[in-house]
């Protein structure tokens, strides 16, 4: 069975990459609301932390447990590593 938005621990993780960005913060918003776990992965290169605060204070302390943030680029394999080793 699927998980719904009232869930407080969903079954799936979606990774979103560069998901600190305009439209990853969309996405990452609706993720949430959809019941899913989300790990962004954002260098920050055309983006800021405050983006990913920005998307916690939008859904909410109960949904905003549900998000990881990680700083790295995506075409750093140390970085992908470090990431897969935390989720």
């Amino acid at each position: 069975m699927g998980s719904s938005a009232a869930d407080s621990s969903p079954d799936k993780t979606i990774l979103v990459t560069g998901g600190a960005g305009f439209i990853g913060t969309h996405t990452v918003v609706q993720l949430l609301e959809g019941g899913f776990r989300v790990s962004i992965i954002d260098n920050l290169d055309n983006s800021v932390p405050e983006a990913v605060d920005r998307v916690r204070e939008l859904v909410g302390p109960q949904l905003a447990g549900n998000l990881d943030f990680h700083l790295g680029d995506l075409r750093n394999r140390e970085d992908l590593e470090k990431l897969f080793s935390q989720t």
